[in-house]
């Protein structure tokens, strides 16, 4: 039983990486494992050799693009639009893009807000809120994520 489960988890997989491909037209290389929400896609650019884990939650309408070799886990958030502080009767948005650079790991229940723009060679950690851009080469984590040191 469990060798069917493995199998169909195998290809689950593969149907949801075309399907990805097919919504989100400048994608590469991608893997998709599991529930993936992602809202105005057609704002959402993925470098090769990405990988999108179960319950992640894209939201591009500011635009987001994500380099190669990203790995995105578990129930991570990533945000391009938010709320005008000072239009909140009207319910304003405001909406900013967002880059992640090539060779980023993003931890589980991460989350990244609008404006951000993440370098290379970084990993996030579990839970993290990206508050303001990271430059290359960092490990950060906390809320709001801070430099824990250089890679």
């Amino acid at each position: 039983m469990a060798k069917i489960y493995v199998y169909l988890q195998f290809y689950t997989s593969l149907i949801r990486s075309f399907l990805f491909r097919l919504i989100v037209k400048n994608t590469g290389d991608l893997t998709v494992l599991g529930k993936v929400t992602i809202l105005n896609s057609h704002n959402l650019k993925v470098g090769n050799n990405v990988s999108i884990n179960h319950g992640v939650y894209i939201n591009a309408l500011g635009s987001i693009s994500i380099g190669n070799n990203v790995s995105i886990s578990a129930k991570a958030m990533i945000i391009s639009t938010g709320l005008d502080p000072n239009k909140i009767k009207e319910k304003k948005h405001i909406n900013k893009s967002i880059v992640i650079g090539d060779d980023v790991q993003i931890g589980a229940g991460a989350i990244i807000l609008p404006g951000i723009h993440i370098g290379n060679n970084i990993i996030i950690g579990a839970g993290s809120v990206v508050t303001k851009s990271i430059d290359s080469n960092q490990i950060v984590a906390g809320n709001p994520a801070r430099k824990i040191r250089d890679i």
